[in-house]
């Protein structure tokens, strides 16, 4: 083995133990992030109502037998914001900016609040699209078992 060999395979070597770093790293952050208090998730300035797939039409994700998995659907949240419209909590123009940014995938509630949102309103909605949410896992809970 000559020395260009040998510091090639180091190189390949080091790279391959930050890239499993960065795996281990990346799992415990995701294992913390999903153990945090939803009162603490809450508090962040953006709420993600869907996962990546409802920002990339058509994507689709595997379950565990391999067999793609529908891209979700982002209408059960938009009827949450149609009964707060229905009952008076927002505004239907106020409904429109929410639906907007459930259809991208992310609701920025800094720009819901330049837009015109009192904070009863802005915890109105968070409250029904997480309650929606929790919903929706519950029930994909109960039917991968």
């Amino acid at each position: 083995m000559n020395d260009q060999t040998s510091r090639s395979a180091r190189l390949r070597y080091t790279a391959a133990g930050a890239l499993a770093s960065l795996a281990v790293v990346g799992a415990v952050a995701g294992t913390a992030a999903l153990a945090a208090k939803p009162a603490a998730r809450a508090s962040r300035h953006a709420v993600m109502v869907n996962c990546d797939a409802t920002k990339t039409p058509g994507a689709t994700v595997p379950d565990k037998t391999g067999t793609p998995e529908p891209p979700p659907t982002p209408q059960p949240f938009l009827n949450d914001i149609q009964r707060l419209v229905d009952s008076g909590t927002i505004t239907p123009a106020e409904g429109q900016a929410v639906d907007r940014e459930i259809r991208v995938g992310r609701i920025d509630t800094d720009s819901l609040v330049s837009a015109g949102f009192t904070q009863p309103q802005l915890q109105a909605v968070q409250q029904a699209l997480d309650s929606t949410k929790r919903g929706l896992a519950a029930a994909a809970h109960s039917t991968s078992k």
